[in-house]
């Protein structure tokens, strides 16, 4: 039996396969992203021990490429999951995505070729001023983040455009007249919650690709010689601005999705409520605020900002809790939950997101923060709503979007796959979490021997997870060129 889809009758097939190609490049990206995080757990291992020099080339190379891959992955779901009712612009998405992965492509040129290893937040002056590379290498990296952006800006005005359009105006794609009063709107004038969600994302990814125009280009413009040096706290506050904001848009555009395809495996319909409106609103503003928390460290920062982001750290984890969690297990409960691959990754993302969730929330905290930031803690939090949420979210979209189009049907080994990807991903992140409680610290290309052991129990979860990530690989491999043909004929 193939495992069932949203239908897309009457769906811009163009965009179909735009969608299509943002979510395999975003997933062909994280395996290999995935690679390099493999070597560098063997080389904290003490399994495989790289030099230092290639060890912080590698690590800025996966934080950087896991950010855009997952974020690029997301994207496309959501354009596919809009596009049965927004009118998308496919040639705008193709223009997006070059602009993008040559955006990717010269951040791996800066770090193999050019050896950049200054991390993926490139915190200035740190790149200008490398031991190990040259100037060159820090503005292809500069350059890779201008390009991202410049992708990110493209695809969120044409979903702002083709959401504002379809709700008659930015009022109405937010549903502001309701959110303000219930009662003074019918429920089949609400923008559905895809609609809603693409929205919120929308603005916020417009905000932060600005943010890092306005970061980025001063710095060419001090490589230039034509202004002096740049604040290096101004740019420390745009490039998180920048980089936090778009890893949280990762993990939120990835959870819209679950609005669309969780109901299809529980038959019921998630519905525009007001819980659902008031907390995806909020997120345009709590997302913004919550990078400086990020900042505590920096004694020169303004006191407002850094009391800002104590409490949009804590409170944006209240709307995505509350209601999309919470939400999704009223929706599962006694729903008879058919089980596949896509509804498996959903579940297990729910869970991802809420441990890694917990512990951003605690490592969010000023007395915490002070003793945990630079240790695995942090690293933990993210990999947690990375691979077991953000990322598990859009690998079931895409499942699911392969499957629905090709009807080629799925078999009881991919299930297996989908539970195995989350034995082995939550293995991997437990000892991230417990290598923090111990103290050890992030970021160091060479780990003490003590360190090693929590390294080496974590390779044999990581083993499993490329296991379990290589058998889905096959099984969607099989779907992608029937569901490609698919989008070339009328969907019906």
């Amino acid at each position: 039996m193939a495992t069932s889809a949203s239908p897309y009758t009457g769906t811009n097939g163009a965009v179909l396969r735009a969608a299509i190609g943002y979510l395999v490049g975003g997933f062909a990206t994280f395996l290999a992203m995935g690679m390099l995080g493999l070597l560098m757990r063997l080389d904290h291992a003490g399994i495989l021990v790289i030099s230092p020099d290639w060890f912080y080339r590698l690590m800025t190379l996966h934080g950087a490429g896991m950010v855009g891959a997952v974020l690029l992955a997301a994207l496309g779901g959501l354009c596919a999951v809009v596009s049965q009712w927004v009118r998308l612009s496919a040639r705008a998405l193709w223009i997006a995505f070059v602009a993008y992965m040559t955006g990717m492509g010269l951040v791996v040129v800066a770090t193999l070729l050019g050896r950049f290893a200054g991390g993926w937040t490139v915190l200035h002056p740190l790149p200008f001023d490398g031991r190990t590379w040259s100037l060159a290498a820090a503005l292809a990296v500069y350059g890779g983040y201008l390009f991202t952006a410049l992708g990110l800006l493209i695809v969120c005005v044409t979903l702002l455009r083709g959401t504002t359009a379809a709700c008659g105006g930015l009022g109405g794609a937010l549903a502001l007249r309701y959110l303000v009063s219930p009662r003074s709107r019918p429920q089949a004038g609400l923008p559905r919650p895809a609609e809603l969600i693409a929205t919120v994302i929308a603005i916020d990814g417009i905000l932060a690709a600005l943010a890092g125009l306005i970061y980025l280009v001063p710095l060419f413009a001090e490589a230039a010689g034509v202004v002096p040096a740049v604040d290096a706290l101004f740019a420390k506050n745009f490039v998180l601005l920048f980089g936090h904001t778009m890893a949280n848009l990762s993990i939120y555009v990835a959870a819209g999705i679950v609005y669309a395809v969780l109901p299809v495996y529980t038959g019921r319909p998630w519905r525009t409520t007001w819980p659902v409106v008031f907390a995806w609103d909020l997120i345009i503003v709590l997302m913004l605020v919550n990078y400086s928390h990020h900042l505590y460290q920096d004694f020169a920062q303004p006191l407002g900002l850094e009391i800002l982001g104590q409490l949009g750290s804590y409170a944006v984890g209240l709307p995505s809790f509350i209601v999309t969690i919470v939400g999704a297990l009223a929706l599962i409960y006694g729903s008879g939950l058919r089980w596949a691959v896509p509804s498996i990754l959903i579940v297990l993302g729910l869970w991802g997101w809420v441990f890694g969730g917990l512990g951003a929330l605690l490592d969010a905290t000023l007395p915490i923060n002070q003793v945990m930031h630079n240790t695995m803690w942090v690293p933990a939090h993210f990999h947690t709503y990375y691979i077991l949420g953000a990322a598990a979210f859009a690998w079931a979209y895409l499942y699911h979007l392969l499957a629905g189009l090709s009807d080629v049907p799925g078999g009881r080994g991919a299930r297996i796959a989908a539970w195995l990807y989350g034995v082995g991903a939550a293995g991997f992140v437990i000892m991230f979490f417990v290598a923090g409680a111990h103290s050890v610290p992030r970021r160091y290309a060479v780990h003490l021997p003590q360190w090693q052991i929590y390294a080496r129990v974590a390779v044999p979860f990581v083993l499993l997870l490329a296991a379990a990530l290589a058998w889905l690989t096959v099984d969607m491999l099989v779907r992608l060129g029937p569901a490609w043909r698919r989008t070339r004929v009328p969907l019906a």
